[in-house]
């Protein structure tokens, strides 16, 4: 099968450059300091490589247990050695478990359900969808924020599969990119 959503990507932490920060197994704590986990990669958009979502590795004893995290949840901490969910484990126990594996194979209700499901484990009011109301929508609440830690260019077309070369986008230089010229900004 085809994955349904191509315009969504899942990135692994790995596989990120970024000169500031190794994600790769970087601690997430929550806003009290319980520990949640460690990042194991991120949901993309595939043409732009904006985060939605962190995909983080809640472990266990048997069988790891995988939950996304919204991308505006989460901050950086001031030494940049762990993320802290802006939430508590509490909040993070009632996210819906999230099967890597399945990932290329969810539909637009299945992610649907996913999105209103961890937002009202967030605490944030429940959006519901019209049928023609595009999924993408969902990603313009302040669950997803576009956050300030973010630094890593993953929108590179080799490392965006085929769909890079299928849907070209114009890839300006880093230095000329406006999220960055605004992270760079004092006080942001």
């Amino acid at each position: 099968m085809d994955h349904p959503l191509p315009w969504l990507k899942y990135l692994d932490a790995s596989d990120l450059d970024d000169d500031a920060i190794d994600f790769d197994g970087l601690k997430v704590d929550s806003v009290d300091s319980d520990k949640l986990g460690a990042v194991e990669g991120f949901v993309i958009d595939s043409h732009s490589g904006r985060p939605y979502y962190i995909v983080v590795d809640a472990g266990g004893w048997f069988k790891s247990k995988h939950f996304l995290l919204p991308v505006g949840h989460a901050m950086l901490d001031t030494e940049g050695e762990r993320l802290i969910a802006k939430l508590s484990k509490e909040h993070v126990k009632r996210f819906p478990g999230f099967d890597l594996n399945a990932f290329e194979k969810m539909s637009d209700d299945e992610w649907r359900s996913i999105n209103n499901s961890i937002c009202d484990a967030c605490g944030v009011t429940i959006i519901t969808y019209a049928i023609d109301e595009p999924l993408s929508a969902a990603w313009d609440r302040a669950d997803y924020a576009y956050p300030d830690w973010w630094h890593a260019s993953p929108e590179l077309p080799e490392r965006m599969g085929d769909d890079a070369y299928k849907n070209p986008v114009e890839y300006r230089p880093r230095e000329a990119d406006d999220m960055s010229a605004r992270r760079a900004k004092p006080g942001r």
